[in-house]
């Protein structure tokens, strides 16, 4: 399994690299989170960490690649795992907007949080804040280019000390409409 995953993300890379379209389908959010929480959940770095999901269950599908949205959320989803240093919380969040038009994914952390000047930076390729030999700053810069290729857009916010929330919002389906 973790062997396919691999596959994926290198596939997904490679895909964005060349800016080729990948394969699109009708996705449902809260399984592609499940699906990448699953891998996640029962490793070391995940052991102190109480993860709640609030994921609506009738969240209208949007169109996309799934193994590439899975790829944004597992790395979000890392990043904050790193950024609570292995103890504190997480809660994702999924729900639409009220006129049913775009889906909406919060990842909500307890972490140390990004100083403000920071903030502006850390979708940048190759910014990062951790040790050489730790990021390539690549994680976030990737995952921005894969939401705004499905139409989408990512943002943070955040207070030092107070933890961050990551939010994406996706269109909905057309199919859905």
């Amino acid at each position: 399994q973790e062997a396919g995953r691999c596959k994926e993300i290198v596939k997904s890379l490679l895909e964005f690299a060349r800016q080729t379209e990948p394969k699109r389908e009708s996705i449902d959010i809260n399984r592609a989170i499940t699906d990448g929480l699953f891998f996640l959940e029962n490793q070391a770095l995940f052991h102190n960490i109480r993860i709640t999901k609030r994921l609506d269950p009738s969240l209208p599908t949007v169109t996309g690649n799934a193994g590439q949205l899975k790829q944004v959320f597992t790395n979000i989803i890392i990043n904050t795992a790193e950024a609570i240093h292995g103890s504190g919380e997480l809660t994702i969040t999924t729900f639409s907007s009220p006129n049913q038009t775009s889906v909406f994914v919060e990842f909500i952390d307890t972490g140390e949080g990004i100083p403000e000047e920071n903030l502006s930076r850390i979708f940048d390729p190759f910014f990062t804040t951790k040790d050489v030999g730790k990021g390539t700053g690549l994680g976030l810069a990737t995952s921005y280019g894969i939401v705004e290729s499905h139409d989408g857009k990512i943002g943070v916010k955040s207070k030092v000390g107070e933890g961050s929330t990551f939010t994406i919002e996706l269109p909905v389906n057309a199919e859905n409409k």
